[in-house]
């Protein structure tokens, strides 16, 4: 007799068939531990907190550009309170006719302004036709090298070059001396500001301040040529070349800033150690002109 042979009931309960395969999703999952709301709310605090100390590319930019403006504030604000000296002085600046004081010169000035259709002729043959272009600029030398000199010990700087107020009061100069002089003449008639277009037609920005001081050079300038043509025609001069030794060294400033007086209080403010002169005088080799 052939005995069957059979898995014992209780093995063949654990083997499951090749079709009794359960896909994955019917299959039990344990479900992972959910944080609780505590554990949540501390770890959002803590990015939070680590953000802020993270710096952002924005903030950084506005306080770079913040901190550049508040140096160009400061900047300005300094050169305004340099140039308002500057006009000070200027204001402070005097033609002195040798051998004359200070009121006795400024009554030259005022007589010769106030009687102006008598001289008016007479200084526009002086100036547009006896004096060439290098006398021309002689005479305007006079105010430019003694601004020159000074500039440099009010901005504490070691050359007038540098300064932007000075490139400005060059093109003035350049301007008065436009067309054989005509630009200075021109400040003598009708309003006497048609120089002031130099800078309408630039895109340089010139401010108030600066404006009167450009204003305040072309008076001196004004000045200058009449004191120069009263003295040349009361001595009779020969209008010839300077003299070299205009820029001898035993003079306060070089040149032909002889013209020039400035009071005592630019002396005791600005002036370096060993100068002890006040005054800066016009003096008789202006003759020569």
């Amino acid at each position: 007799m052939r005995r069957s042979v059979s898995c014992p009931r209780s093995i063949s309960a654990h083997l499951p068939s090749r079709g009794d395969v359960r896909p994955f999703s019917s299959q039990q999952v344990i479900p992972l531990a959910r944080p609780t709301s505590a554990s949540r709310s501390h770890s959002l605090n803590r990015a939070s907190s680590y953000a802020r100390h993270l710096p952002h590319g924005s903030d950084t930019g506005s306080t770079n550009t913040l901190n550049e403006s508040l140096r160009q504030l400061k900047t300005k604000e300094q050169e305004d309170d340099l140039t308002s000296q500057t006009l000070f002085v200027l204001k402070d600046m005097r033609i002195r006719f040798p051998g004359k004081s200070d009121a006795e010169s400024e009554l030259l000035i005022e007589d010769i302004m106030d009687n102006w259709k008598h001289y008016k002729t007479k200084v526009a043959s002086y100036w547009l036709i006896k004096l060439d272009s290098v006398k021309q600029r002689k005479v305007l030398d006079i105010v430019k090298s003694s601004i020159r000199t000074v500039l440099p010990r009010i901005w504490r700087v070691p050359d007038a070059e540098e300064l932007s107020l000075y490139r400005i009061f060059n093109r003035v100069f350049n301007r008065l001396l436009w067309s054989h002089g005509q630009g200075l003449w021109s400040c003598f008639c009708d309003s006497g500001s048609s120089w002031e277009s130099i800078f309408s037609k630039s895109p340089e920005v010139v401010t108030p301040l600066q404006l009167q001081c450009c204003q305040r050079l072309v008076e001196l300038c004004k000045q200058c040529l009449l004191v120069v043509y009263k003295y040349t025609t009361e001595t009779r001069g020969p209008i010839s070349g300077i003299g070299p030794d205009w820029g001898n060294s035993r003079y306060l400033l070089p040149g032909s800033t002889q013209f020039l007086m400035r009071s005592p209080l630019y002396n005791m403010k600005y002036n370096s150690p060993g100068m002890t002169r006040s005054n800066v005088l016009f003096t008789s080799r202006y003759g020569r002109l």
